[in-house]
């Protein structure tokens, strides 16, 4: 059996180095993101003001493929061959009705996860004497950064200062979906992202009976009473919530990882928690995936 060739990508469960065809070296790695500029020039100043916390740009993926005339099974085939195998990437990548779903593996052991469409034209380069073509695919990826495919769990007693999220770790990127659940008795339980300041902070009190949901993606929160995490399960109490820092006009709280020092291994998402009125029995926790650049 062969062994894995990595790094290397899968599309919708499809691995893009298998009989029939293969990644290019060169478009193994995936790309680090831009950023959204902006530039604000002020008369009588040199140069532009500095402006931090610019959100990252689209992230575009180019990929090369190599198509040979292999068979599924591994034994050489010929032209028509050479056509089936395109045909095939040409079925995976052609989906319009909805986004891709795309693996990096960098390493064994290792898989990050992202949604993502085609928008170029592909062109495939043909060698017909060479029983081989050249194709060429540039993937848009609209949310930007990679993800964990599972989510992780973390909790903590409910007030928590400055505890780090250990499941989190390792993120290189902003976690902008994160789901949230206090475990009352708390009254105006809160949450602070250390590294940026957001905080989200929720007006009201809970019993020992309820838990408050807040789904940082969507800009949504929900009471509850029993052991769940589906926001519709329970009450909808949005209107009570509020979020106060860098960026809160258009976003709840970006959990955002941060380098312990001068370590650059030391990347951990650190929070804070607080609330009144709480109890032993007062947790928060934190469910989400690691996000990548």
């Amino acid at each position: 059996m062969p062994q894995p060739v990595y790094p290397t990508y899968v599309v919708d469960g499809v691995a893009l180095d298998a009989p029939g065809w293969y990644l290019a070296k060169e478009t193994r790695r995936r790309p680090l993101p831009g950023v959204r500029g902006v530039s604000v020039e002020v008369p009588g100043r040199a140069g532009q003001l500095p402006i931090v916390g610019l959100d990252a740009d689209t992230t575009t993926l180019a990929l090369t493929l190599w198509v040979t005339a292999v068979r599924p099974d591994g034994s050489d085939g010929d032209l028509p061959d050479l056509e089936a195998n395109l045909d095939a990437l040409f079925a995976v990548f052609g989906v319009r009705h909805r986004l891709l779903d795309i693996r990096h593996l960098p390493a064994a052991g290792i898989e990050r996860q992202a949604d993502a469409t085609v928008l170029a034209q592909a062109e495939p380069d043909m060698d017909v004497p060479g029983r081989r073509a050249k194709l060429p695919i540039l993937l848009t990826i609209p949310g930007v950064y990679w993800r964990d495919v599972a989510p992780s769990t973390w909790s903590s007693g409910l007030p928590a200062t400055g505890q780090a999220v250990s499941p989190l770790a390792g993120s290189t990127a902003p976690i902008t979906d994160a789901l949230l659940r206090f475990t009352g008795p708390a009254t105006n339980p809160a949450m602070t992202d250390a590294v940026t300041g957001v905080t989200v902070a929720y007006t009201g009190a809970l019993t020992g009976s309820q838990r408050l949901l807040v789904d940082c993606g969507r800009m949504r929160a929900a009471r509850v009473t029993s052991d769940t995490w589906d926001l519709s399960a329970g009450t909808d109490v949005t209107g009570g919530v509020s979020s106060t820092g860098p960026g809160s006009a258009s976003r709840w709280l970006h959990l955002t990882p941060g380098i312990s020092g001068t370590d650059p291994y030391s990347r951990a998402v650190t929070v804070t928690a607080t609330g009144s009125g709480t109890s032993g029995a007062s947790l928060v926790e934190i469910r989400a995936r690691r996000a990548h650049l």
